[in-house]
């Protein structure tokens, strides 16, 4: 006695296995926007790295004020001890500001390292899913055709 295919199983299946390639397309959907989000955070780790680069250069700028400041208070004298005093409080946080800048650079250089290794992954990951999904939708437009 020979073993007739149950096709009302095999539909059952078939019908299974398309809406589980639906998930996956659903998820596969979802990479996509994680990567377009991956995009957007790698656009703005640039703008904000432009943007330290810019607090780091005025820094330099206020310190070379404070300097010219103190160089003309001694210039004038004790009246000027008042302005003086103000140059190198002005001198110390363009100093402050600069190290501040410079610790905002390091863990924007971080940041930018994870987010490139987090996008290449879902790219990679977006690309694995899409070839697994067509696979699978081979399969079952072969096992539909099977069945008949």
């Amino acid at each position: 006695m020979s073993a007739i295919p149950d096709n009302a199983g095999l539909h059952r299946r078939t019908d299974a296995l398309a809406q589980e390639v639906g998930r996956l397309r659903s998820l596969a959907v979802a990479l996509e926007r994680w990567h377009q989000d991956m995009i957007s955070m790698m656009a703005q780790n640039r703008s904000m790295d432009a943007e330290g680069e810019d607090m780091h250069a005025i820094a330099r700028q206020l310190i070379m004020v404070s300097l010219n400041a103190a160089i003309e208070g001694a210039r004038a004298g004790n009246e000027a001890r008042g302005f003086v005093a103000v140059a190198a409080e002005v001198k110390t946080l363009a100093h402050r500001v600069q190290t501040l800048a410079g610790e905002l650079g390091k863990n924007l250089q971080t940041s930018s390292l994870i987010t490139t290794a987090t996008f290449q992954d879902i790219q990679a990951a977006g690309k694995m899913m899409m070839a697994a999904i067509s696979g699978l939708e081979v399969q079952v437009r072969d096992l539909r055709l099977e069945i008949g």
